[in-house]
């Protein structure tokens, strides 16, 4: 695009004026006002980006989350209240927890077995064992209606669900899982010393639970681990509600 002469006379003696009145003292401080906000926008549009993408990895667990279907304590007590009774009423034997690891030793290669526990709420906590291990390689395990007082970790590459589960004022993590895979619902974490549900590794579903006043996080899961989440009420926690590395979320 060619410019007339006369047009860039005139283009030069504007510029002319411009460099004139940013010359005089007042002016001056004017143009670094000027330079000063224009310095402001290119920060705010450089950095911006950069924090919305560190804010959507650490959203705040609302009790309505859409992504993690968060449900109100209430609503999942109403799934569990009462249930363990009848369970238990029409269950052929019932087991107490330090039973449990010799069952599932004892228990087959590709068997399946369901554990339906004592009602041990009132009993003292075994001060001696500081924890309980259950080694479910190549085992299909469901452990139904237990009071834990001691902290359980799960290891092995086979199957174990727990269902209508009291874990209530443990020391340490009171679900610790190792690996393996399973379906952990309906259960209750509570006063945990450290997290209520700490998986390092495995593939999990987490669903009908109410994981409240852990010390540490309510759920966390390691890179290793597959976590799906769905109808929990989860509040009250000491460190974050939950934490999923492997999918770089944070929820408070």
């Amino acid at each position: 695009m060619r410019f007339s002469g006369k047009f860039k006379k005139i283009f030069f003696i504007e510029i002319k004026k411009i460099r004139r009145f940013f010359e005089k003292p007042k002016n001056k401080r004017f143009f670094g006002i000027i330079s000063a906000l224009f310095l402001v926008l290119i920060m705010i549009f450089y950095y911006a980006p950069k924090k919305v993408k560190q804010y959507q990895m650490r959203t705040r667990f609302f009790e309505a989350d859409e992504s993690l279907g968060a449900v109100k304590e209430e609503k999942a007590k109403e799934e569990i209240s009462g249930r363990c009774e009848e369970i238990r009423k029409s269950a052929d034997k019932l087991y107490s927890i330090d039973e449990i690891a010799d069952e599932i030793q004892k228990t087959r290669e590709s068997e399946k077995i369901k554990l339906i526990g004592k009602d041990e709420s009132n009993s003292e906590k075994n001060k001696e064992d500081k924890y309980l291990l259950f080694d479910i390689r190549n085992k299909e395990i469901e452990l139904v209606c237990f009071d834990f007082s001691r902290r359980v970790i799960v290891e092995g590459e086979g199957e174990i669900d727990f269902s209508l589960n009291n874990f209530k004022n443990i020391e340490g993590n009171a679900l610790g899982l190792k690996s393996g895979e399973g379906k952990i619902s309906h259960n209750l974490f509570e006063n945990s010393s450290k997290s209520g549900i700490f998986a390092n590794g495995g593939k999990w579903e987490i669903y009908g639970n109410i994981i409240k006043n852990n010390l540490s996080y309510g759920v966390y899961g390691d890179y290793q681990a597959d976590l799906i989440l769905d109808k929990n009420a989860i509040f009250g926690n000491g460190g974050y509600e939950v934490r999923i590395l492997k999918e770089r979320k944070v929820y408070e």
